[in-house]
């Protein structure tokens, strides 16, 4: 029998967004979870592995796949970077997206008519807040929560089916994704070309139910937690606001073991991410005067 754990639902803020204060946005997480989501969560680790391993995508899931990545581009002086971002990607997430990434999945690897309706029976969801139950309006329900058992899986499912979609307009070695972020590299970009690339992103993600955010990058440009300069092929570790780095003081209120660990813990993050000495050194140097 299908059951749901009653888990009170909340909302996040986006407050690291630069307009928060003017246009103030938050996430709400959902961990009213489907038992068959464990389940689903199997199947979608397995699919997604295999189209991967088949198709040759750049779906990253760290950042030192990134690092990889960013590693085999060449003529990298005559390129820019094309940086996107999908809006909301999780409740963007429709009924018949996910019927398109099934397909293409079908296409790709082995998915069973069971696998398939285990996967779409987990995005029937229900709402809990306040001791009652909520369910949508609309005749359809259906929802790829945050908080969910597969809310993630699901994404990276429908993240290759869209980095596929997407090798028709940017060659599939110089384009990544990472969940709703996304990075190119063009080489020989001029203007038009660039502009040409831009509306046809816009276009192809229109098509699938989607907003995206385009940027034209040159010179550097900030993944993850690094930054990737075309100019020299260097990375290095993104810093904070102000590009100061964020660390926890020695004073703070954490236990003295937490405290204790964070210099090496740090100096191996960095050494990890950082391209060059000076690039190691000299992070080191500000977070070890933020550490104290």
């Amino acid at each position: 029998i299908e059951q749901y754990s009653e888990n009170q639902c909340f909302v996040s803020f986006k407050d690291h967004k630069d307009n928060f204060f003017s246009n103030p946005k938050c996430r709400l997480i959902n961990p009213a979870k489907s038992s068959m989501g464990q389940v689903s969560k199997s199947i979608l680790e397995r699919v997604v592995l295999e189209i991967r391993a088949n198709t040759g995508v750049n779906q990253w899931k760290s950042t030192s796949e990134v690092l990889n990545w960013f590693g085999t581009i060449k003529n990298m002086k005559k390129a820019r970077f094309i940086k996107f971002d999908i809006v909301e990607f999780y409740p963007s997430i429709s009924s018949g997206l996910l019927d398109r990434a099934l397909s293409f999945a079908e296409s790709v690897t082995e998915l069973s008519v069971d696998e398939k309706e285990i996967i779409k029976l987990t995005k029937k969801s229900f709402l809990f807040n306040g001791g009652q139950c909520w369910i949508k309006k609309s005749d359809v329900n259906f929802d790829v929560t945050m908080g969910s058992l597969d809310g993630a899986e699901t994404s990276e499912l429908v993240g290759v089916y869209l980095l596929n979609k997407l090798s028709t307009i940017i060659p599939l070695e110089s384009l990544g994704l990472y969940r709703d972020d996304g990075l190119a590299i063009i080489e020989r970009a001029d203007g038009p070309k660039l502009d040409r690339i831009r509306k046809k992103l816009h276009q192809m993600f229109q098509q699938e139910g989607l907003r995206v955010t385009v940027e034209m990058r040159d010179g550097s440009v900030g993944c993850l937690d690094v930054v990737l300069s075309l100019k020299d092929g260097s990375c290095g570790p993104c810093g904070g606001p102000g590009g100061a780095p964020l660390c926890i003081g020695a004073g703070s209120g954490h236990p003295p073991g937490v405290i204790g660990s964070v210099p090496g813990v740090v100096s191996g993050r960095l050494g990890g991410v950082s391209g060059t000495g000076a690039l190691f050194g000299g992070s080191g140097q500000e977070c070890g005067v933020a550490l104290g």
